[in-house]
């Protein structure tokens, strides 16, 4: 019991030696600072009138430089980037946009009948005419849709269990060839199905010039061939006559294509449609890595990896996969439309139900803040349409630059971390006379020498309080 008394005991005259310390540092340390005006508050002798004037001034010096060091911080913060015209522009290389050809009707009615009514319905008219209108939804499926496709799902049986939903879109979807006719790029005459390949996305089965992916039943693949322009080259344009009624998208060869693209032109029986486009890009240097996500409002396609889209980074994937994500925890599995992925199985017709209650909590944007832009993003804008509908001499789409692309945006760092340093040490320097070596002699008084002081004058700072100083 005794012994707990004594090391409480000494515990207490430590703190108060300590303490005792701490004022003696804090009295040298107004004596011989180097801050402005700090050394005339606790001079002996000055008087108190004085002694208030100089607390006063340096207090508000304090507090301006406080307001103007926290409004930098936040300028670092929120704007620390500039965007500007780039003058090197004849370096850049000009991809052509991809090109979306969606059918409005992306199915082929004769083969899904003759298909359905030999093989699922074992030749009954009636099951045929159940099971057909069900697959020819599955084509242009999307969340838009869903519905009525979940009410075509209620009246089928058994009959499709052999295969995905997204096997069976494939099955009965509309052939590239009773798509599109004839098709020209750069003034050359190409075979339409060998560069429009097909891809099943948020906006159903649709076929895409130049897109960074082709879909097939069992995955989605990596385009090989990617087509870039010349200045020399006859024309800067892609021409194809289309068969049916169709939606057209062009974006850039970057993104992946989804619910984020909305159609530019919606292309009808005997029309002539001519989209005149402009290119507009905007890359960001590798200096502005250096700062954080949120300060430059974008992500380099090497800074994020995305688990269902590996590849180069971009917004449109990473929004995707957020959908993805949301869907996989509110259903348990995959809508038919997004890409295979291994270890998660796609929705059956029984779950299309699932989609349909939770749809608008899967393609919430609130669940997605985390997706940035990309910090090399190409917007095409679309300067010049015009539709021909009397009698045209071609019956199709022409995609053509209006002019060559000459325009280009580059976004760097306009206040970075040794500006942000530059800025603080002006500012405190200034205001207060401060500096990195006035901030280590504050520490240094009130740590290291405050201890030192507590062992060198043990004896003086045990006396009375009135005479340990």
């Amino acid at each position: 019991m005794k012994l707990g008394n004594l090391k409480r005991r000494d515990f207490i005259d430590n703190a108060v030696i300590f303490r005792r310390s701490l004022i003696y540092q804090t009295k040298e340390f107004f004596e011989n600072s180097t801050l402005h005006g700090v050394r005339y508050i606790a001079e002996t002798g000055r008087p108190t009138i004085e002694k208030f004037m100089w607390f006063c001034f340096t207090a508000i010096g304090t507090v301006i430089a406080l307001v103007i060091i926290m409004s930098l911080w936040e300028k670092f913060q929120t704007n620390p980037t500039i965007t500007g015209l780039d003058t090197d522009f004849h370096n850049q290389n000009v991809i052509f946009p991809t090109t979306v050809v969606c059918p409005v009707e992306a199915w082929d009615h004769n083969k899904t009948y003759n298909f359905v009514y030999n093989t699922l319905a074992n030749y009954e008219e009636s099951a045929a005419n159940r099971i057909v209108p069900f697959l020819e939804s599955l084509p242009n499926l999307n969340f838009e849709n869903l519905h009525k496709t979940v009410a075509l799902g209620i009246l089928i049986g058994n009959e499709l269990n052999g295969r995905t939903l997204r096997q069976w879109a494939f099955q009965v979807t509309l052939r590239c060839e009773d798509t599109l006719a004839e098709c020209k790029f750069r003034d050359e005459y190409f075979e339409c199905c060998k560069q429009f390949l097909p891809i099943y996305t948020e906006h159903g089965f649709c076929y895409a010039f130049n897109s960074r992916f082709y879909s097939k039943e069992d995955s989605d693949l990596k385009t090989e061939v990617q087509y870039d322009l010349y200045e020399t080259d006859k024309k800067w344009a892609l021409l194809f006559e289309l068969n049916v009624k169709a939606d057209i998208y062009v974006f850039s060869n970057e993104d992946y294509f989804g619910k984020e693209f909305n159609p530019q032109v919606t292309w009808d029986l005997d029309q002539f449609v001519e989209v005149r486009i402009s290119k507009k890009s905007t890359y960001t240097t590798d200096e502005s890595r250096q700062l954080s996500i949120s300060q430059r409002k974008c992500i380099f396609y090497d800074e994020v990896k995305l688990q269902y889209f590996p590849d180069d980074y971009t917004f449109s994937s990473c929004m995707k996969e957020c959908r993805m994500r949301n869907a996989i925890k509110l259903c348990k599995c995959l809508p038919p439309f997004y890409r295979p992925t291994p270890d998660l199985r796609y929705c059956d017709i029984k779950e299309l139900s699932c989609l349909e209650k939770h749809k608008q909590n899967i393609t919430r944007n609130k669940d997605c803040r985390h997706c940035e832009l990309g910090c090399s993003k190409t917007v095409y804008n679309i300067e010049k349409l015009m539709k021909s509908t009397e009698n045209p001499a071609y019956h199709g789409v022409l995609v053509e630059f209006l002019t060559w692309p000459i325009i280009r945006y580059k976004r760097e760092v306009l206040f970075g971390w040794v500006d942000l340093l530059v800025s603080f040490g002006g500012i405190a320097g200034l205001f207060l006379g401060f500096s990195l070596l006035s901030g280590v002699e504050i520490i240094y008084y009130f740590t290291i020498r405050a201890c030192c002081m507590v062992y060198k004058n043990r004896v003086r700072f045990s006396k009375n309080r009135k005479n340990f100083y």
